[in-house]
């Protein structure tokens, strides 16, 4: 018996016989053929939802039989294959430890250094940074290329201060963490156990992978920012610490000194605070050459304020004009009978300026 699939053939045992019609036959058929297409793709698509594969391979054996009737490819049976993974070596290749370059102090930034010893060029398409003295996760989501031999700083941004006293989250030593899908290598010394980083891989092939760890922190990075913020937060409930805005100038033995106040303001129903030593920096001295200047604030005795009396502690231009850090004094605090870690007061853009004019000043440089 002949099978009609609306091709303008006719089948008979097999054998194909060109099929004679009028022109208006072949236009009714050739319209019958493209209603049939939409309606069998239709059945084709309810078949498949009531009989699932099995429906699908009959109908591939009834199309094999009648002509070649193809069956398009169903999302919900398709399959993918998995994403390649990178070797275990390759993770093992990669050491990471924390930085921070100075720009970065004030803003609470910290660079993720990856180094890549691995024989293999990878990218870096996240980096993610958790410790117990920020809130929430510090991400870098800047795919950043680290090719093998070199080192590739991923800048995250810390989250608020957490300064209660929780308890530490101990995830395993320095290095590899216990429980990681693809494992970690050991990173460099001094790594806060507490601190985890984790770092999405891939590389040119396409191979995936996650490195999980402990980072390396061999300057104590992690615990001086804490310290700074949980202490500059503690000294806040009590009292505020200001700076002027100005420079004063002055002359001590025919040098040409400056000035700046340093006010306290307590706030009421807060703990005792008392400042008792203002640090120097890179570009401003106490007279003499002395580190630190001894200072006798005490909240309790009310609003009070103290005059910092300074000289340039060095005179080479290149200094001022690469300056970071240079007016950012250290205070060193007790806050209710208990000692804190040192924090710096940020100075006003009028302030650095000043400062920075002071030095030119004293430094008899030209058009200063």
């Amino acid at each position: 018996m002949g099978v009609d699939v609306g091709a303008g053939v006719a089948q008979d045992r097999g054998v194909q016989v060109p099929e004679v019609a009028s022109p208006s036959t072949a236009r009714r058929r050739a319209v019958a053929t493209r209603r049939g297409r939409g309606r069998g793709w239709g059945a084709v698509r309810r078949l498949v939802r009531l009989g699932g594969v099995g429906a699908i391979v009959g109908l591939v054996g009834l199309g094999a039989g009648c002509g070649g009737l193809a069956v398009p490819p169903d999302p919900a049976v398709e399959t993918t294959s998995p994403t390649p993974r990178l070797p275990q070596p390759v993770l093992a290749g990669l050491d990471v430890e924390l930085a921070q370059a100075r720009l970065d102090w004030e803003r609470r930034v910290v660079q993720v250094r990856v180094a890549n010893e691995s024989g293999v060029d990878v990218t870096v398409t996240e980096a993610r940074l958790t410790t117990p003295g920020a809130q929430g996760v510090a991400v870098s989501a800047r795919p950043r290329p680290v090719r093998d031999g070199v080192d590739r700083d991923l800048s995250v941004a810390l989250g608020a201060a957490r300064c209660t006293d929780e308890p530490r989250r101990e995830v395993g030593t320095r290095g590899a963490v216990p429980g990681s899908p693809d494992g970690a290598a050991s990173s460099s010394e001094g790594g806060d156990a507490s601190a985890l980083v984790e770092l999405d891989v891939v590389d040119d092939a396409g191979r995936t992978g996650t490195w999980r760890g402990v980072p390396g922190d061999p300057n104590g990075l992690l615990a001086r920012i804490h310290g700074e913020d949980c202490a500059a937060a503690t000294v806040g409930s009590g009292a505020r610490l200001t700076l002027s805005d100005t420079v004063e100038l002055g002359e001590v033995d025919g040098r040409t000194v400056g000035s700046v106040t340093l006010r306290l303001d307590p706030v009421p129903s807060g703990p005792r605070v008392q400042v008792l030593q203002v640090d120097g920096t890179v570009l401003l001295t106490p007279l003499g050459g002395a580190p630190s200047w001894p200072v006798q604030l005490d909240s309790s005795d009310g609003p009070a304020e103290v005059t910092l009396t300074f000289e340039p502690a060095r005179c080479d231009p290149h200094a001022v004009a690469e300056d970071k850090r240079g007016v950012f004094l250290g205070i060193r605090t007790r806050v209710a009978g208990g000692d804190l870690p040192v924090f710096f007061l940020t100075p006003s853009d009028e302030l650095r300026g000043a400062v920075h004019r002071f030095i030119g000043t004293a430094c008899g440089w030209p058009d200063s």
